[in-house]
């Protein structure tokens, strides 16, 4: 097989319709070179898609989830409007009966809201395919080149990351064994089977019809296996659907004041309580406002009152003194109360003296003995004033403050509460909620059923395995019947060995091929392949074993390369190899291994996607004698468009475009 051409029609980042020329020029190696994000991997994706449509991107994948893929991958430029129609074709040699054919497949998808319609055209040297019918052109393209096969020779970093991952794996098993032949010998097990079952004698009959109805059931069940993950598929999608559709009407829903509406007696204990507690703050402010809250008001005011009361004198004290003078004359006249001392003339003469000198003096002991009264309380209020009314009276005003906008939310809360909106959106809501429960539940019955159906075709595999070597052990059997029993036996036989022969190449290719791209002649001197699962297991030159695990990301990017290359040796088959970004998660060692070693050998056509620091200028020159030619993909950012140029980056005669406008 030779690639010819690849052809997009507004197709992820390219633009309009544009033709890639891949035919070698006498070379092996084509080199298409771009940056990241530029539509290097949309090249590989637009071969898968060509060939194999839905079945490119998975097993599983259900006709809606291919239709939203596709509807993403349709080109849309800088401007508004977006194209309605897409494709992507591919020309390619293939070879049949030692006659080289040359076949177009084109697939085709117009857009039309949510709706994504595919056309497949099929053409077989410049005619419409007319052997096989066209509802079957889908299924003849899997059978000329099946996708199993093909994703060992198309492939990228996630198939070289699959590969290089510890433990079986079932799919790829089953690649291998295609790609080895090995499944088609046990095909014609089954056919030569079924002619034993049709041909036994009349006391062989029960088992040869146990054989022929194994074989029907085993049918059957692929069938079913095949509807069941088409509709696990569907109900995936459509789950996945109804769960965003009860998400956006859950957004409405508390939008709406839904929540709200659920917690409405907790919103109305809530609103009680602020109220309550407004009414406490505003009590509290107007028994201050009655009191001394407002000399907090005026608090310099207040300041200098309590400074000129603490250093005036008392107005009253000389009164005072005068009155307490005319109370001692009268006491020393009268002699009442007792008085128990015995007081001279001169005790009175200097105490009349002391009363008579200190009156009108401020601050003398007088002073201070009236403080203690009236001017002391009323500098203890002043004081009160300052320390307590004014800061108390502040928090007040701010708590007042927060409960009454706490009130005002809660108010807006109880009426949307009360809309009537949030009522129907709730419907809407129970509804949407039941609907995704129900497609979960479906989907669980679903899978639960494909379990079963998985387990019946291996109990069926066994039952026919051993009906087919109860059919071998019969010695009743004469002529043809004979004849083909003995066939079935060297069939089982052949199998056996043919899958041993392989096995031992492929060892064999790949301990040489590894060491080869590894630069290191004695890291893996053998690899143990197990039969049933064909999962590798490295082995060292001390006979210990590699885990896989164990390597260093490079070297499992060269153990994948290696696999890969030395499945290709192994299954003789002739077709090209595309690599997407092969290098970069490698060193400078093992990249010049692969450029100089992988590239110019893996095939008769090998197609590499690499960004410009991959295959740089040192190592463009190391490849450049096997290059038949190169295109550089150079991404738009304003028109936010690729367009292919010749010449690989650095490449002046890139300036033209290697593109052939339809």
């Amino acid at each position: 097989m030779i690639l010819r051409a690849i052809h997009l029609e507004n197709f992820g980042l390219y633009a309009g319709r544009q033709t890639l020329d891949l035919s070698p020029r006498g070379k092996p190696v084509v080199l298409v070179g771009g940056r990241n994000g530029a539509g290097k991997t949309t090249l590989l994706e637009a071969v898968r898609l060509a060939l194999y449509g839905r079945r490119a991107l998975g097993m599983r994948i259900a006709q809606s989830e291919y239709e939203t893929h596709l509807r993403r991958r349709v080109h849309a430029g800088s401007g508004s409007d977006q194209a309605s129609v897409a494709s992507v074709g591919l020309d390619f040699d293939y070879t049949e009966g030692g006659i080289v054919h040359r076949y177009r497949v084109v697939r085709r998808w117009t857009i039309k809201a949510s709706k994504a319609t595919e056309t497949l055209v099929l053409e077989k040297d410049g005619a419409p395919v007319t052997s096989v019918p066209r509802e079957e052109w889908a299924n003849f393209l899997q059978e000329l080149i099946p996708p199993g096969v093909s994703q060992l020779f198309f492939f990228d970093g996630e198939k070289i990351a699959e590969i290089a991952h510890d433990g079986p794996d079932e799919g790829l098993a089953e690649a291998v064994r295609g790609l080895l032949g090995i499944e088609l010998v046990s095909r014609l097990r089954t056919d030569l089977g079924l002619y034993l079952a049709r041909h036994s004698k009349a006391d062989d009959r029960k088992s040869a019809e146990a054989y022929e109805q194994c074989v029907r059931d085993i049918a059957q069940v692929d069938t079913d296996t095949a509807r069941m993950i088409e509709e696990i598929a569907e109900l995936r999608s459509a789950r996945d659907g109804l769960a965003r559709t009860a998400y956006n009407v859950r957004q409405r829903f508390v939008a709406e004041g839904g929540d709200a509406a659920n917690q409405r007696a907790t919103l109305e204990a809530a609103h009680t309580e602020v109220t309550a507690q407004i009414a406490r703050r505003e009590n509290e402010l107007k028994d201050l406002a009655g009191g001394l809250m407002p000399f907090a008001m005026a608090p310099k005011l207040v300041a200098r009152f309590a400074e000129t009361l603490s250093q005036a004198g008392d107005p009253g004290v000389e009164n005072a003194l005068a009155l307490l003078r005319s109370r001692l004359l009268e006491w020393r006249a009268g002699g009442e109360p007792v008085r128990k001392a015995n007081w001279k003339d001169g005790h009175w003469t200097d105490l009349e003296q002391f009363l008579a000198s200190d009156a009108g003096v401020p601050g003398n002991a007088a002073v201070a003995w009236l403080e203690l009264g009236e001017r002391r309380s009323l500098l203890g209020r002043l004081e009160e004033i300052r320390d307590r009314v004014g800061p108390r009276a502040r928090l007040l005003v701010a708590d007042l403050d927060a409960h009454t906008n706490r009130l005002r939310e809660l108010d807006a809360e109880l009426v949307r509460a009360s809309g009537h909106a949030a009522g129907v959106v709730l419907d809407e809501l129970v509804e949407a909620e039941q609907q995704l429960g129900a497609a979960e539940a479906q989907l669980k019955a679903r899978s639960e059923e494909l379990k079963v159906l998985e387990f019946r075709k291996t109990a069926l595999i066994r039952d026919k395995r051993r009906l087919e070597q109860v059919q071998q052990e019969s010695r009743d059997a004469a002529g043809r019947t004979s004849l083909a029993q003995r066939v079935g036996t060297v069939l089982q036989r052949y199998e056996d060995d043919l899958l041993d022969l392989k096995i031992a190449q492929l060892k064999t290719a790949f301990v040489k091929r590894f060491n080869h791209l590894a630069r290191k002649d004695d890291f893996v001197a053998d690899v143990r392949i197990d039969r049933a699962t064909l999962d590798a297991v490295l082995i060292d030159s001390h006979g210990r074993e590699l885990p896989k695990s164990s390597l260093s990301a490079g070297e499992k990017q060269v153990y994948a390369i290696a696999m890969l290359w030395a499945l290709a040796h192994t299954s003789g088959r002739q077709l090209p190899m595309i690599v997407d970004t092969p290098l970069a998660r490698l060193d400078t060692e093992h990249r010049a291994a692969l450029v100089e070693r992988y590239f110019p050998e893996a095939s008769h056509q090998v197609i590499v996607l690499s960004t410009d620091t991959e295959i740089d200028d040192a190592l463009l020159a190391k490849l450049g004698p096997k290059v038949s030619h190169s295109f550089r993909l150079d991404y738009d950012h304003k028109a936010r468009a690729t367009r292919v140029l010749s010449g690989y980056f650095g490449d002046e005669e890139g300036q033209d475009d290697a593109l052939q406008q339809a």
